[in-house]
């Protein structure tokens, strides 16, 4: 949400619909995922990327990708803007889980790669509040969402889809 909030006050308007998505239900089969792809129907054709963000927001590293190898080429590039806050990598093996099912139809997937080391001090525990969080921290993960949100969407060309994988729709 923050993400989009940070495009809307910054009053860039790209190209391409930006949609934000709560997803629910991943530890039990990823219901929410499957839900919003089977909800979407021929319009997950148009869908350019998924991004997700769903190892907390510590220090941000760079992305994971989950795609063809000219849309990895284009995520790298993209990723090389948010040098400056050392959240430029880009590893060519995944995605998130909640994206899987967009990205078995060939939708290219993101995932946001954070600082992994305090992840489970609090996770789905009553200590999951947000006063454990860095504000520095929480903006550069914005900002990498931002970036890399904004910048897919506004693309003259839509990223490259993969091969749907076996059992995608």
């Amino acid at each position: 949400w923050e993400a989009v909030r940070l495009i809307q006050r910054l009053g860039l308007k790209p190209r391409r619909t930006i949609r934000v998505v709560g997803w629910t239900n991943e530890e039990n089969g990823i219901r929410g995922g499957i839900a919003y792809r089977d909800a979407r129907g021929a319009d997950v054709a148009k869908h350019v990327l998924a991004l997700e963000s769903d190892g907390g927001v510590f220090a941000p590293r760079g992305f994971s990708f989950g795609g063809s190898p000219e849309g990895l080429a284009i995520v790298k590039e993209i990723a090389k803007l948010l040098a400056p806050i050392g959240a430029d990598s880009v590893r060519g093996d995944g995605g998130e889980a909640d994206i899987g099912p967009l990205m078995e139809t060939g939708v290219p997937g993101v995932g946001l790669e954070v600082d992994p080391t305090r992840y489970f001090w609090y996770h789905h525990t009553q200590g999951d509040t947000l006063d454990k969080l860095d504000p520095a921290e929480l903006a550069r993960c914005v900002a990498a969402m931002a970036v890399m949100a904004y910048v897919a969407a506004d693309l003259p060309e839509r990223i490259p889809r993969g091969q749907p994988a076996a059992g995608g729709r």
